[in-house]
């Protein structure tokens, strides 16, 4: 990882991140979660007994539904129950036996306040029903007295209860019977709270008259516990029974917080340990973090930065249906766009060369077409202006005509020369259209070739024409007329007097082909790539006196383009051949 990189930039991020995240739970769980899981636990009480209130008022229980709902809940909230009168006496104690005395009255003494560590194996193992029992202790001046007791023997042993929980008010009596009934909680979980529940109950009866007062109102009494032998912190709740009677009820409940306590002191030890191992875990995971996130992040940087060198062959791998998978996209959309778009620049940019190319070569081609043009035209003027003088100055009768027939040849010439530049122009600029139709190239060449019996004949030359089958192109006909005539009269002008100027049409191959042949010098090879310019001469003396322009072969050229066909000239044993080839007919 580099110093001031992405990657360790965000590992540092996370790591602090993690470990300010994992202090702040331990600081939590250590410092504020106690205060918290005890105002918790006393707004759940609260809320659990008021509930527990309301179903005893309304539900009319017996003994035996006592006992099952208030067992429920002991289990359920962790705590300690019982039912009193405002003097602290037990009201239908759940927890009970019921005694049969010789006169057929049952006695109903109580046990919740009754049972300890100490006796709670002999109840077990000594309450059997039918079995005699003398038990001596208090009752209460209740209309349905409860007893509650101080000792309880059978014919063999006694057992004693706690005597010192509260300060006896009424006298110790004796009651003998025979065992009836006998309801007991779970004596293994019950001793073991109970002392505590004898204390809290010893430390708050009788009730001041502030308490009685808060309870007169229906109010609830709540407040923190601690025994002073054991040290154990706990709950204390009184809430007033709100129920028509002689006399008020309360619900006394005591829930101990000593478990949250042994917790923290747990997790305080716990976490001094989990630190290290935490710490590696944090700085492990945030380095794999940072570089999940980073390494995407690294590629993109990647594929920019050869974008940045207008690189865009360079595609992100990365397929991911999230925002990095979404930017990947995106960057890949960008650098296939920006590549084509360059691309385009390019051909553009190659076109507007070639167009400026082309440009200046026709800017060129103009002077050299101006320039040609005005050497061209200048012999026949100066011919006809010196013939022109010669007349002004009077010569002879004899002359005269002679004079006159130069001049009038001259200037067809340059009739001639003005016509062929004109149409040469319009072809290359393109503004003449094709009037195209089916045209009989045996036909045209024939009538061609009757048009120029006159220059045959006066070098004595014959046309042979060599076509085994009529064949017919498309094409505009008075221009492929001009493209013969013209490459005929090249013929004849460069042909070997009394010689064959041989014309053949063939097939080759689907396409058709117009071969002109005659006997006569050679092309050479630095020649032929000329030959179709536009006033060039093999033998521009030769050719001044024959009377040629030089811009037959060009316009031949022109047209033949327009109509798609290839050409070309080439050197046979006896002379020379151009040949004209059609587009696939």
């Amino acid at each position: 990882m580099r110093r001031n990189g992405v990657t360790m930039k965000l590992f540092l991020v996370m790591a602090g991140f993690l470990l300010l995240l994992y202090g702040t739970t331990v600081i939590a769980q250590l410092v504020w979660f106690p205060d918290f899981y005890q105002h918790q636990k006393i707004s759940s009480i609260k809320k659990k007994l008021t509930k527990f209130e309301q179903q005893y008022s309304a539900g009319h229980w017996n003994d035996v539904q006592l006992a099952k709902e208030t067992g429920k809940f002991m289990r359920q909230n962790q705590s300690h129950l019982v039912i009193l009168t405002n003097t602290g006496k037990l009201v239908n104690d759940p927890f009970h036996i019921v005694l049969l005395q010789e006169d057929g009255k049952q006695v109903n003494i109580s046990l919740s306040l009754f049972i300890n560590s100490e006796n709670a194996g002999w109840l077990a193992s000594h309450l059997k029903y039918g079995q005699q029992l003398t038990v001596t202790g208090s009752a209460s001046g209740m209309n349905d007295p409860m007893v509650y007791p101080l000792k309880i023997k059978d014919q063999s042993s006694v057992v004693s209860g706690t005597e010192d929980f509260q300060e006896l008010t009424e006298p110790v009596e004796e009651w003998s019977g025979t065992l009836q009934d006998v309801v007991l909680p779970n004596l293994g979980t019950w001793s073991q709270r109970q002392g505590l529940l004898v204390q809290a109950l010893d430390s708050r009866f009788p009730l001041s008259t502030e308490d009685q007062l808060r309870l007169a109102n229906g109010k609830m009494i709540n407040e923190e516990w601690t025994d002073s032998w054991s040290g154990v912190r706990n709950v204390l709740t009184i809430a007033p029974v709100h129920s028509a009677g002689p006399q008020q009820q309360l619900i006394f409940s005591l829930t101990s917080l000593q478990e949250m306590r042994e917790a923290s002191e747990a997790t305080q030890l716990f976490y001094a340990y989990f630190g290290i191992a935490a710490f590696v875990l944090i700085v492990f995971l945030s380095l794999l973090l940072s570089r999940i996130v980073t390494k995407p992040l690294l590629a993109l940087n990647h594929v920019a930065k050869k974008m940045s060198t207008l690189d865009f062959t360079v595609k992100s791998p990365i397929r991911r249906n999230d925002e990095i998978g979404s930017l990947s996209n995106s960057l890949n959309a960008l650098s296939t766009t920006l590549g084509q778009t360059l691309e385009e620049l390019r051909q553009a940019n190659s076109q507007m060369r070639t167009d400026m190319e082309m440009k200046q070569r026709i800017e060129q081609r103009q002077r050299e077409f101006f320039a040609d043009a005005s050497h061209e035209l200048k012999t026949p003027i100066s011919i006809i202006k010196g013939y022109s003088e010669g007349l002004k100055d009077g010569v002879s009768e004899s002359k005269r005509e002679r004079y006159i027939e130069i001049i009038a040849d001259e200037a067809v010439k340059m009739e001639t020369m003005v016509e062929e530049m004109l149409d040469l122009v319009r072809l290359e600029s393109q503004a003449i259209k094709l009037n195209t139709d089916a045209v009989a190239l045996g036909d045209m060449i024939e009538d061609i070739a009757g048009r120029l019996g006159p220059q045959l004949k006066e070098k004595e030359l014959e046309v042979v024409l060599v076509s085994t089958t009529e064949q017919t192109v498309e094409g505009d006909r008075s221009k492929l007329e001009q493209v013969i005539y013209n490459m005929m009269m090249n013929a004849i002008r460069h042909a070997v007097p009394k010689t064959d100027i041989v014309i053949e049409i063939s097939r080759p191959e689907g396409q058709v082909r117009i071969s002109i042949e005659n006997q006569g010098d050679h092309i050479s090879e630095a020649e032929r790539q000329y030959i179709w310019e536009r006033f060039y001469r093999v033998e521009r003396s030769r050719n001044r006196k024959m009377g040629g322009t030089g811009l037959g072969l060009a316009i031949a050229k022109q047209i033949l383009d327009l109509h798609g066909c290839s050409y070309g000239v080439e050197n046979t044993p006896d002379g020379v051949r151009f040949y004209i080839i059609f587009p696939n007919a």
